[in-house]
């Protein structure tokens, strides 16, 4: 009894079982199209119902013919004629809907990826690689999109030709239920033999999809390292192997799909073979005439012919299975929790008077992987004032930064904007108070587009004037006005074309744009010498004297413009003294 119980419980969680529960997704998702696969499927059945007329009606030919009944030949023979130009309508109308479907589904897909991604948990997100993200959106969409309602409707259609068939066989011939009973169990029982090794299959080429993926997308991003470095035979070398792996993955899938087609193929050859003879002997035996044996053969033609579709459907579902639970396992990311209040917008309002603090108290924070970075620590940065974050790599200075932003929540202590005074009114920083902060991250985050569309992701609205005045702020302009085109010069992939500390500015200039009470730069001044660093941050608080900045730093040479300046070391965040600000600076 244990022994079938187990067996029990193995199919509930087999493929079939998996296959079932992601179709039952893949409904759920295109409900909103669920009248566009209606009446996909509605033409199919029509071009079904037409093709098994034409078929059932070979029998009465076959019998005019015998019979020499001219008359009655050709007028079968013109509504033949009539009946193919109405299937081939039919053939051409389904394509082009299903069509329409698929760049619909698809379309919708990919926006609710990519919305998912955009709006996901930070830490939840950081756990697939980028590239691993792109293959979802675009292959495993695809997948989904071309098979979610084709694949039902071709399950639908083809079962329903095979019933039908088989009930005309029946009718003709009440004998061949007999047949029926015999072949039915080999040809259920011959599909099923390499289902889960073709899922396992699929689902190892999705996956170095990729990894394909990703490593051309890193390769592409360095490609000046790669050059530098002399790395290009490495680099082929490794895109080589995973290349070879993607080959004998999908040849070790083609050989289980063509093992299973082969298998149930002599299965249903044996099945044929059974019925045919059947057939003829009762034709020999006088029990039915020749246009009978013809309509019997054509159906059990037409049987076969829908028996293969079914079975091209089966690796079909596999790969459907495998992207679906791919593109599920975004989908079923963590959102970012959004906080939306009238509270807030009054708050908001009341920073553009007199700037707003940043408060920190008793706050300690770890990653989802145990990584402790904060314990109990204190930090305030006021109007007016620029705060520096010092300390080794990896300590927490970005892991600040991103507390601050709302991108992840602090594990305990408090974490606030405060109004100037005693008591002015505070709010706990979250995604919620993003307007209230201009960020400069680290690296080059300048986009393809012109400088002036890079601008005006910030404020859409900014005239070039103001886009001109703030690469003024950032001491950008004088590079950006020797430029052809000025603000309208186009920015290549990653800012190709401009230094690194040419992107730095542009990118500063992108976040005073945003004109907030807080501004956040991660690095954002490591690519520029001594001199303009000092020249762009004194123009930031001259220009606005009750904005509150904090950046990272590990170059001394800033600290000296900073009203203070915090370490970050072994999870403590402390405020280091003049005397340690000029040893700082000694030591670099």
């Amino acid at each position: 009894m244990g022994k079938y119980k187990n067996k029990l419980l193995k199919f509930k969680d087999g493929i079939i079982n998996r296959l079932f529960v992601n179709l039952k997704w893949a409904y759920s998702f295109y409900r909103m199209y669920l009248g566009r696969i209606l009446f996909y499927a509605f033409v199919e059945i029509l071009k079904l119902v037409v093709d098994f007329f034409i078929t059932y009606k070979v029998g009465n030919v076959v019998d005019f013919a015998i019979s020499k009944d001219t008359n009655q030949v050709i007028r079968m023979g013109l509504l033949y004629v009539v009946m193919f130009v109405v299937m081939s309508f039919l053939s051409i109308s389904a394509n082009r809907i299903a069509a329409w479907n698929f760049n619909s589904m698809q379309a919708d897909l990919v926006k609710k990826l990519f919305k998912k991604i955009l709006k996901a948990d930070w830490e939840e997100l950081t756990a697939f690689h980028s590239g691993d993200l792109i293959s979802r959106i675009s292959n495993d969409a695809k997948i989904i999109s071309q098979n979610a309602g084709s694949f039902l409707t071709t399950i639908i259609t083809q079962s329903a030709m095979v019933i039908v068939c088989l009930a005309v066989i029946l009718v003709n011939d009440a004998s061949m239920i007999l047949v029926v009973i015999i072949v039915a169990p080999i040809i259920v029982l011959s599909s099923r033999i390499f289902m889960k090794k073709m899922y396992d299959a699929q689902n190892i080429i999705r996956q170095i999809e990729s990894r394909e993926t990703a490593y051309s997308k890193e390769s592409f991003h360095n490609i000046q390292a790669v050059k530098a470095f002399g790395l290009a035979d490495e680099f082929y070398r490794r895109i080589t192997l995973l290349e070879q792996d993607r080959y004998k993955a999908d040849m070790r899938s083609n050989l289980f799909s063509l093992l299973s087609w082969i298998i149930t193929y002599l299965a249903g050859i044996f099945s044929a073979i059974i019925c045919i003879g059947w057939a003829f002997f009762r034709v020999d035996s006088g029990a039915m005439t020749f246009g009978t044996l013809t309509v019997v053969i054509m159906m059990a033609y037409r049987i076969a012919t829908a028996g293969k579709t079914l079975l091209q459907q089966i690796p079909l579902s596999l790969q459907l299975t495998v992207s679906i639970e791919r593109v599920r396992e975004v989908l079923d990311i963590n959102n970012e929790k959004l906080v939306e209040t009238a509270e807030y917008e009054k708050f908001a309002v009341e920073t553009e008077k007199d700037g707003v603090s940043v408060r920190v108290e008793n706050m300690s924070f770890a990653y989802k992987n145990g990584n402790q970075i904060f314990n109990d620590v204190q930090l305030e940065a006021n109007p007016g004032e620029i705060i520096a974050l010092v300390g080794p790599s990896g300590e927490g200075k970005t892991t600040m930064l991103r507390i601050l932003l709302g991108i992840i929540k602090a594990g305990s202590g408090n974490v606030y904007a405060q109004l100037p005074g005693e008591n002015g009114d505070k709010y706990s920083f979250s995604t919620e108070t993003r307007s209230l902060i201009a960020y400069v991250p680290q690296g080059n985050t300048m986009l393809s587009g012109t400088i002036k569309e890079n601008m005006q992701l910030i404020a859409p609205e900014a005239t070039d004037e103001e886009i001109i005045d703030a690469l003024k702020q950032a001491c950008a302009y004088d590079f950006v006005k020797k430029l052809p085109d000025g603000i309208y010069h186009n920015i290549g992939e990653s800012g190709v074309g401009f230094s690194e500390g040419q992107n730095q500015r542009l990118a500063i200039a992108r976040a005073i744009l945003r004109k907030t009470p807080i501004l956040l730069m991660d690095e954002a001044t490591s690519a520029l010498d001594v001199a303009t660093e000092r020249k762009v941050l004194s123009n930031l608080m001259r220009k606005d004297a009750k904005r509150t900045c904090i950046l990272t730093t590990h170059r001394p040479s800033v600290l000296s413009a900073c009203n203070r300046v915090y370490r970050i070391s072994d999870t403590k965040v402390t405020v280091i003294d003049d005397a340690e600000i000029q040893q700082l600076m000694n030591d670099f």
